[in-house]
């Protein structure tokens, strides 16, 4: 990988003939350790480009010693003199290089419309739109990226992506078909084993919050929802998402008038019903069409430390956190930042379970804890969470 230095420009101490790879310059410790482009002009220039035999190399330094690759990108290898200059630029092989690897995005605004196997990054833009998009992914076997990622751009309840697999494909290991991209969202996918495999950034991932305001199916590939029944009252149902199974997600009354908000499972089975303000239930489906109801957790806390399982919000005062998966999870929730200046806070893992342990330090940016006994610190400084050991 090339890479850079401000600034870097020196003269060359010894003659270099046009079949010598090896440069002498003057001052070494200007270029950058590795490899780098650089140009090599007469010393009777201002600039290179004032010089019609000015030379390309690929340069690689090894502590004192620059050696170089001679001739490059439509450039002769010459002799040079004592005192000839040699900078440290960028060229346009490496700019089109770069180019080339930088992920294109593609915006996609049409219902019933295909990704490419080229595809890398898409976008859904619904407009005006206000009713669901389907979309049909490229078979997995001519899928030619090592990840797809795919954004909603949609701001509403019903501005979701139903995401359908090619015929004879699958999505994740339970052979699902099509998968559903709730508003705002953000998921990652990749093939293997010639099966798509949602990935996102981490095993909560992606994150993301809504807010519901009409009755009908929770479509969301998140983990927050707030149920909005301040017009009326909200009869929801959660809609299979085999993308979703092992994930805990929130709903939350979001209102404080008495209208109620009823969940419902896909049997028709009502689960949990939310009848004031800040009230929620958490919830997880299992990957076999089935959605279980997860307690908020429990805890208990002596001199400073606390025991926890399930979901626990973090409290001033307390320094260390035991955490384990009693409940199938473990969800901590460092808080605001703005909330917690100057604490500082461990948390060590106390079971071996497979299930999660996750400490969330803001909307996007998550830490898991893995293994029996492992463990992190961090510290709040007023305006982020940072982890320490």
């Amino acid at each position: 990988m090339n890479r850079f230095a401000n600034f870097a420009r020196s003269r060359l101490a010894a003659y270099l003939p046009a079949d010598g790879n090896e440069l002498t310059v003057e001052d070494t410790s200007v270029f950058p350790e590795g490899s780098f482009t650089a140009v090599i002009w007469g010393k009777g220039f201002a600039s290179p480009a004032d010089d019609a035999n000015r030379e390309i190399v690929l340069a690689t330094r090894t502590e004192e010693t620059i050696t170089a690759e001679r001739g490059r990108e439509s450039t002769a290898a010459k002799d040079w003199n004592t005192g000839s200059l040699i900078a440290n630029v960028v060229t346009a092989e490496l700019l089109n290089s770069v180019s080339a690897s930088v992920s294109p995005l593609r915006v996609i605004a049409n219902d019933g419309s295909s990704i490419d196997p080229s595809d890398t990054v898409v976008a859904f833009s619904f407009g005006e739109q206000t009713s669901p998009m389907v979309c049909t992914l490229p078979e997995a076997a001519l899928f030619r990226g090592n990840m797809l990622t795919l954004i909603n751009c949609g701001s509403t309840f019903m501005q979701y992506v139903i995401l359908n697999a090619a015929e004879n494909d699958v999505i994740g290991i339970n052979g699902a078909v099509s998968i559903t991209l709730g508003s705002s969202c953000t998921i990652r996918l990749t093939v293997a084993d010639a099966i798509w495999r949602v990935i996102g950034t981490g095993l909560f991932s992606p994150h993301s919050t809504q807010t519901v305001f009409s009755s009908g199916p929770l479509n969301s590939l998140g983990t927050i929802a707030y149920a909005d029944a301040s017009m009326y009252p909200l009869y929801l149902y959660i809609q299979e998402n085999p993308a979703m199974a092992g994930v805990p997600s929130i709903l939350m009354k979001a209102d404080d008038t008495d209208n109620r908000v009823s969940i419902y499972s896909q049997t028709g089975d009502q689960f949990a019903e939310l009848k004031n303000f800040g009230d929620a239930v958490w919830f997880m489906q299992t990957g076999s069409g089935g959605i279980v109801k997860l307690s908020t957790g429990g805890s208990s806390s002596s001199g400073g430390y606390v025991k926890i399982s399930g979901y626990y919000s973090f409290e001033n005062g307390i320094s260390s956190i035991l955490a384990d998966t009693a409940y199938g999870y473990a969800y901590i929730d460092l808080g605001s930042p703005a909330d917690h200046q100057g604490q500082s806070v461990t948390v060590i893992r106390t079971d071996a379970t497979i299930d999660p342990v996750q400490i969330s330090k803001d909307e996007v940016s998550d830490y898991l804890l893995s293994s029996e006994g492992e463990s992190a610190t961090f510290i709040c400084s007023g305006t982020a969470w940072y982890r320490t050991a």
